[in-house]
Protein backbone atom coordinates (compact mmCIF):
# COMPACT_ATOMS: atom_id res chain seq x y z
CA UNK A 1 0.00 0.00 0.00
CA UNK A 2 2.71 2.38 0.74
CA UNK A 3 4.35 1.53 -2.50
CA UNK A 4 0.96 3.58 -4.55
CA UNK A 5 1.00 6.40 -2.24
CA UNK A 6 4.56 6.77 -3.07
CA UNK A 7 4.54 6.38 -7.02
CA UNK A 8 1.22 8.56 -7.17
CA UNK A 9 3.31 11.61 -5.20
CA UNK A 10 6.65 10.90 -8.19
CA UNK A 11 4.24 10.92 -10.83
CA UNK A 12 3.23 14.20 -10.80
CA UNK A 13 6.59 15.78 -9.58
CA UNK A 14 7.68 14.27 -12.61
CA UNK A 15 4.90 15.79 -14.77
CA UNK A 16 5.88 19.19 -13.67
CA UNK A 17 9.65 18.52 -14.18
CA UNK A 18 9.18 18.02 -17.59
CA UNK A 19 6.82 20.77 -18.48
CA UNK A 20 9.20 23.00 -17.16
CA UNK A 21 12.41 21.49 -18.71
CA UNK A 22 10.09 22.11 -22.18
CA UNK A 23 9.58 25.43 -21.53
CA UNK A 24 12.99 26.72 -20.78
CA UNK A 25 13.49 24.84 -24.24
CA UNK A 26 11.12 26.38 -26.60
CA UNK A 27 11.09 30.10 -25.83
CA UNK A 28 7.24 30.23 -27.54
CA UNK A 29 6.02 32.54 -30.30
CA UNK A 30 8.21 35.49 -30.74
CA UNK A 31 6.20 38.45 -31.26
CA UNK A 32 6.13 39.83 -34.50
CA UNK A 33 7.45 43.44 -33.58
CA UNK A 34 10.60 41.45 -31.44
CA UNK A 35 11.44 39.34 -34.90
CA UNK A 36 14.03 40.35 -36.95
CA UNK A 37 14.13 40.33 -40.82
CA UNK A 38 15.93 37.21 -41.14
CA UNK A 39 13.32 35.45 -39.01
CA UNK A 40 10.10 37.17 -40.42
CA UNK A 41 11.71 35.48 -43.92
CA UNK A 42 11.67 32.23 -42.09
CA UNK A 43 8.67 32.37 -40.86
CA UNK A 44 7.12 33.15 -43.93
CA UNK A 45 8.63 30.78 -45.98
CA UNK A 46 7.34 28.12 -43.51
CA UNK A 47 4.23 29.81 -43.69
CA UNK A 48 4.07 28.70 -46.85
CA UNK A 49 4.45 25.25 -47.25
CA UNK A 50 2.35 25.04 -44.33
CA UNK A 51 -0.42 27.12 -45.62
CA UNK A 52 -0.22 26.67 -49.27
CA UNK A 53 -0.09 30.68 -49.12
CA UNK A 54 -0.26 34.47 -47.47
CA UNK A 55 -3.10 34.35 -47.31
CA UNK A 56 -3.53 34.41 -43.06
CA UNK A 57 -3.83 37.47 -40.97
CA UNK A 58 -0.91 36.25 -39.31
CA UNK A 59 1.19 36.22 -42.50
CA UNK A 60 -0.23 40.02 -43.68
CA UNK A 61 0.86 41.19 -40.47
CA UNK A 62 4.35 39.99 -41.19
CA UNK A 63 4.73 41.12 -44.49
CA UNK A 64 3.56 44.63 -43.18
CA UNK A 65 6.62 44.25 -40.54
CA UNK A 66 8.93 42.89 -43.29
CA UNK A 67 7.93 46.44 -45.35
CA UNK A 68 8.32 48.13 -42.14
CA UNK A 69 11.66 47.11 -41.14
CA UNK A 70 12.84 47.71 -45.00
CA UNK A 71 12.94 44.75 -47.14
Amino acid sequence: MADKKESTKSVPEAAAASESAEAEKAPGNKKINKMTLAEIEAKLNAIKSSQGGLRSRYAKQLLLHKIALGK
